[in-house]
């Protein structure tokens, strides 16, 4: 089994079929070529929803928030009190934004690796992360 964290750039391609990501985020999320542990976090279901609320509003944000904590197929990670102090460290080291470095923390806490993302800005610097967007990318890891 492999595990890998969605961000809320995965999940916003996912719903939005007009995304640019959006193909290679389905072959993935839908994937039943590889045997995928999913996860995220509640914190990036918040980040998910607060840009669909920005973005579509807030039935569609409400909408998929629901799909997303009743998905049986994706595990949403709590963040602990411990992970805002990780998180300041990853911050330290690699500027980013506070959601980005707290899903380094979640990470790296439940020894996940791989994270579907189409953020190339800030998790390609951190150690122990590797970002993936396509399922050809993912299969070579």
């Amino acid at each position: 089994m492999t595990a890998i964290y969605l961000d809320a750039s995965a999940l916003i391609a996912y719903f939005n079929e007009e995304d640019e990501f959006h193909e290679s985020a389905c072959e993935i999320i839908d994937s039943n070529e590889l045997s995928l542990i999913i996860y995220t976090s509640d914190i990036t279901v918040l980040e998910l929803q607060y840009v669909l609320w920005r973005k579509v509003g807030n039935e569609v944000a409400i909408e998929k928030t629901h799909g997303v904590m009743e998905a049986e197929d994706i595990c949403v990670l709590p963040t602990t009190t411990d992970d805002i102090f990780r998180e300041l460290e990853i911050f330290k080291r690699h500027p980013m934004p506070s959601f980005d470095a707290l899903i380094c923390a979640v990470m790296r806490r439940e020894g996940i690796e791989l994270l579907l993302s189409f953020d190339r800005k800030h998790f390609d610097a951190v150690d122990g992360i590797t970002r993936v967007e396509s399922l050809t990318e993912l299969k070579s890891k």
